[in-house]
């Protein structure tokens, strides 16, 4: 492969199908659960991963017990420091003889084509692109060229996130594998949120994950790749990313006493879990039956909207991006006038990673506030750190903290967490994933999570003043404090908002 921007069909490329192992029973984390799923018929256990270390320890717990398969779907694997370490353990899997499938997205990969080839050339791993536009290449300028062959296609992204291991446990919700998803970046992290899951809930995960890897948009990256690659260059490199994994510097400081209390955990985790009925709320490839049909509700946006419609008294969202649409605010007004609270956590101007989508975000928030919603913004500096992030003290006060979980708690009586954005994009565009959970004590958990993250150490609650004009209201060093304006925010980020504000942001979304 040399970097070009041939344009690649996704029809007739050939390629092998491929299921979930059978009997996940038979294996040791099968057996695992068996007792505890005997005494919850139907229900399927759940523990919230609400810090990123710990979501990236269970990752390495659960890939470390696999004996014979490890699924991943990703929408980001960055080739970081989290990024190499994930690889690393899913190559050590494979080593021990256990079948890898890894299916990403095209957009963001942002790494050198030859190390995806050298780890797909291995007997017991594949690894396949989502949607991809032309040759695989880490220049985004090439990707826009590919996709200019085909805009509206290129358009439709796989936002997905799960990660299943020998059929039997599953991990699923907001985050991707890069550092700011496990409080891992220097300057950058992510205030997230994951789901563990076993029982019956795991087979439907697993069942998606098939129809996906096994779809025309799934494209094998031996097809995308044009490198032969020798036994001499795979284990040159496999060798580096051992020793690389192995490097103590390369890890948090706790990382390995982690893991090893993590696997002592796992032989306890079904009395830890919670309890309930689950259902996989998952787009289809390609989002829509017809992907020509760009404006029409992908199943995720349909499921949400009709759970959504049936809460008589609550409603508590956290979601990165806002991003309303006149069918959003028609829910709104609804649930409003019958006179059910509706409560939305998002980003701020100071702590949002992503400029287009908040431009949208400003054009609306007076309009999302006259329809009675109670808004709350996301700080860059939230005091909730302390807590969510083990590592904090290493960490600079500059450090951003920004939202990226995307939760909603309906009625204290279910919860969705999922990959789902408020936003046009994740409505009509990228396929998402998540768990609908049916359970009081889970969602009791969830919404005392999220109303501290609402608490005014942690966020400016957005209001209109008597003239009807914003005002962010909070506190610092313990006394209430009051803004005019978008606090906390460079003058260069409030150009490039000014600039993204030019254009119709909810076409470019």
């Amino acid at each position: 492969m040399t970097g070009g921007c041939a344009h690649i069909s996704l029809d007739n490329i050939e390629k092998s199908s491929s299921f979930s192992i059978k009997h996940p029973e038979s294996t040791s984390l099968g057996k695992l659960f068996a007792s505890a799923m005997e005494r919850h018929v139907g229900q399927s256990g759940l523990l919230l991963l609400d810090k990123g270390e710990e979501a990236l320890v269970w990752r390495g717990v659960l890939a470390d017990s696999a004996q014979r398969s490890i699924d991943a779907q990703y929408f980001i694997w960055e080739e970081d420091n989290t990024g190499t370490i994930a690889a690393e353990y899913l190559l050590r899997a494979a080593n021990r003889g256990v079948r890898v499938r890894v299916l990403i997205d095209d957009f963001p990969i942002n790494t050198k084509p030859r190390y995806l080839a050298l780890l797909d050339a291995h007997p017991n791993i594949e690894i396949r692109i989502y949607n991809p536009a032309g040759e695989i290449s880490s220049s985004v300028v090439t990707k826009l060229l590919s996709a200019a062959y085909d805009l509206k296609r290129f358009n439709q992204r796989m936002h997905n996130k799960a990660y299943i291991v020998d059929g039997s446990i599953t991990i699923l919700g907001g985050r991707n594998i890069a550092d700011e998803y496990y409080d891992m970046h220097t300057s950058y992290n992510f205030r997230d949120r994951d789901v563990l899951a076993i029982g019956p809930i795991v087979q439907k995960v697993t069942h998606g994950f098939d129809i996906y890897w096994n779809s025309k948009w799934a494209v094998p990256v031996n097809a995308l790749i044009k490198q032969n690659t020798t036994e001499q260059e795979r284990h040159d490199y496999y060798t580096a990313l051992h020793k690389y994994a192995q490097d103590p510097n390369n890890h948090p400081q706790r990382f390995h006493r982690s893991l090893v209390e993590g696997s002592n955990e796992l032989a306890s985790i079904a009395d830890r879990v919670v309890w309930g009925s689950v259902e996989l709320i998952n787009d289809v490839p390609g989002k829509n039956d017809d992907p020509e049909k760009l404006d029409a509700f992908g199943r995720s946006g349909k499921k949400l909207t009709e759970i959504a419609l049936q809460a008589q008294h609550e409603i508590l969202v956290q979601t990165p991006y806002l991003v309303m649409m006149p069918g959003t605010f028609a829910v709104v007004k609804k649930l409003i006038d019958r006179g059910a609270t509706v409560r939305i956590h998002t980003n701020s101007f100071a702590s949002t990673d992503n400029l287009p989508a908040f431009a949208g975000y400003v054009r609306h928030r007076e309009k999302i506030l006259q329809h009675g919603v109670e808004l709350y913004e996301q700080k860059a500096q939230p005091v909730s750190r302390q807590h969510l992030i083990d590592r904090h003290k290493h960490l600079g006060e500059s450090t951003v903290f920004a939202l990226h979980a995307k939760t909603a708690v309906f009625d204290r009586k279910t919860v969705f967490i999922g990959s789902f954005n408020l936003d046009p994009r994740s409505t009509h565009l990228n396929t998402e994933m998540g768990l609908l959970i049916n359970s009081s004590e889970f969602a009791e958990k969830v919404a005392a999570i999220i109303e501290r993250d609402m608490g005014l150490d942690n966020s400016w609650h957005v209001t209109l003043d008597e003239m009807e004009e914003l005002e962010w209201i909070s506190t610092e060093n313990g006394r209430e404090v009051r803004y005019a304006n978008d606090p906390y925010i460079g003058v260069w980020k409030g150009i490039k908002l000014f600039l993204f504000s030019l254009f119709p942001i909810q076409d470019l979304l």
